[in-house]
């Protein structure tokens, strides 16, 4: 019980030591300087937001491209090897016919 009220007591006195030395204008002063960060802070979540958004689109497009060049590098790929293929077993059947 003792405990409790002296720390009621301290609570007043540091209430009374903050009312009287000026607590209310430092309040104020630190209120404004923090809406003041609030602000540029906000300045700056709006443009990593812009800067994200951009960034997903490009990416987005990049993917795309990147998709469709492999696509057409596997058809090309596909083609060259149907090609050798078709070389290569007219060079077998040419090299059958002239061995004995």
């Amino acid at each position: 019980m003792i405990k409790f009220i002296l720390g009621v007591l301290i609570g007043i006195l540091a209430l009374a030591a903050f009312l009287y030395l000026g607590g209310p204008k430092y309040m104020q002063i630190f209120g404004a300087k923090t809406e003041e960060a609030g602000q540029r802070l906000e300045k700056y979540e709006k443009g990593l937001k812009h800067t994200t958004e951009e960034a997903a689109e490009t990416v987005k497009e990049t993917a795309e491209t990147v998709k469709e060049k492999a696509g057409a590098a596997k058809e090309s790929v596909g083609k060259t090897v149907e090609k050798t293929k078709k070389v290569v077993n007219r060079t077998t059947e040419k090299v059958k016919e002239y061995t004995p």
